[in-house]
């Protein structure tokens, strides 16, 4: 099968025509970088392929690469993070206790993730697919409901899904999930059990990167080290590095690549949330967003008893909502999907108001402002409405967190050649591209980086070429 669709990202990105704010990456001058490459070269070990991260992009990348006969038989990888990859692979979370980062998985990444050896190592019973998503307007109510598929063997029109379907509700099992929702950790240990015993492979953890240099060749020069002042340092020489290291990638400054892109005024906030058992797992294959003027709110199964909540609003409003007390947090989170704006509207600027009243007051007001929905009973099993996801019943302790939202993107996924060479360097993930979480697209459009870059590599290596020279 071949992932590297036209969809897919492209490696090379030349210029984009909206105006935009750019960063350029420090650079050391000639004299400094020739210096440095001459006292690296003797002691540098000679690496092939350095992928810098082991977050879920650098780990997808280092097992896709481990599952490629014709790269693995011919080239060692090596995964480079600064945290304990060890630790990732004996991760045995709490039954009942869930990561507050979770992704979504298009069916299609569901299929790669299958196809290199990753899907079959994750747990799940921690994977929920997607069937139906509800999205509405906060303010009129109007609304789109998505759909996923039924597969009908006896159809020649209906759609055929070779992705496994990961747990989902048993209410149609010949549905195929439009995605799949899991912990970025749990597919993180997934990558680590896929690559126990494979040839060709490298594990370098708990070593942060200290510098980035070249050799006289224009081989990347990668000081490694735990940063201790007296601690003996390593030095990997790359004939390809690959940054997976995050949106202040090292590979990208070394690389001089240039970003574009802006800070938005919002945060997410994130928290993992229990739910009461439902009947039959109702409303538990449905991911639901409403769109309020401060940004929008979603609500994303992980099982039938758990959910993990992702509400982008202002700076200030996330501070202050996460201030409050786990239970006053909880009713604020059922009263966001369910109050007419308006009510909720004023209970929000209470939080935000110079005078801002007592928890206990605010907490009388909230209940005065959701008391009619209770009367009418909107929580029964019996009653619930299409349009309102299960009811929460507590926030998970310690899962509570908010990160800043921005828009992000490399003027180039490769190292442009410089001095008459190449750079011998690839961009994929976080390093290349941030975008706003609302539509889930973040993993996957790194899951695209490398189909892409996968398929480049084996192309390359089956013609006889070199890996530096990456081309798309």
């Amino acid at each position: 099968m071949n992932y590297a669709s036209s969809s897919a990202p492209r490696l090379l990105v030349r210029s984009l025509s909206r105006k935009s704010v750019r960063t350029r990456a420090f650079s050391c001058t000639p004299r400094c970088r020739a210096a440095a490459a001459a006292a690296s070269e003797a002691s540098a070990e000679p690496h092939d392929i350095v992928v810098i991260g082991g977050g879920p992009a650098g780990c997808t990348l280092a097992a896709a690469l481990a599952s490629n006969a014709a790269i693995s038989s011919t080239h060692k990888v090596t995964l480079l993070e600064a945290s304990s990859m060890a630790k990732l692979a004996e991760w045995a979370p709490n039954p009942d206790e869930y990561s507050n980062r979770v992704s979504s998985i298009t069916a299609e990444n569901v299929a790669f993730l299958s196809d290199i050896g990753v899907w079959g190592h994750l747990d799940a019973t921690r994977a929920r697919g997607i069937e139906e998503m509800q999205v509405w307007d906060g303010l009129s109510d109007a609304r789109i409901t998505f759909n996923s598929p039924t597969l009908d063997p006896h159809d020649p029109f209906s759609p055929h899904s070779t992705a496994p379907i990961a747990s989902t509700s048993s209410r149609n099992p010949n549905i195929a999930p439009m995605a799949t929702l899991i912990e970025n950790l749990n597919l993180q240990r997934a990558c680590m059990r896929a690559l126990e015993g494979a040839k060709n492979l490298d594990l370098v953890d708990n070593k942060k990167v200290l510098s980035i240099t070249s050799d006289s060749s224009g081989w990347p020069i990668i000081e490694v080290g735990s940063g201790v002042e007296s601690e003996t340092t390593r030095k990997l020489r790359a004939r390809l590095l690959i940054g997976a290291d995050g949106f202040n990638s090292p590979v990208k400054a070394y690389s001089h690549i240039e970003s574009f892109g802006w800070a938005y005024n919002s945060q997410g906030l994130v928290a993992s949330l229990r739910i009461s058992p439902a009947e039959m797992g109702i409303g538990m294959t449905t991911a639901w967003q409403r769109f309020l003027p401060e940004g929008p709110i979603a609500f994303l199964p992980l099982s039938d008893t758990a959910s993990s909540l992702v509400w982008s609003t202002t700076p200030e409003l996330a501070k202050a909502i996460k201030q409050l007390p786990l239970d006053l947090m909880t009713r604020l989170v059922n009263a966001a999907f369910t109050l007419p704006y308006a009510s909720l509207s004023s209970f929000l600027s209470l939080l935000t108001s110079a005078s801002r009243p007592t928890d206990a007051e605010l907490s009388d007001s909230l209940e005065a402002l959701v008391a009619p929905l209770q009367a009418a009973s909107v929580y029964e099993v019996d009653s619930i409405p299409d349009e309102s996801p299960p009811k929460i019943e507590s926030i998970q302790p310690g899962s509570v967190a908010a990160f800043p939202l921005r828009l992000s993107h490399a003027d180039s996924y490769l190292g442009m050649p410089r001095g008459g060479r190449d750079l011998r360097t690839a961009l994929v993930g976080d390093a290349a591209h941030a975008i706003h979480p609302l539509a889930g697209q973040g993993l996957n459009m790194g899951l695209g980086d490398i189909q892409s870059l996968l398929k480049t590599l084996e192309t390359t290596v089956q013609n006889g070429g070199d890996v530096e020279y990456v081309q798309c």
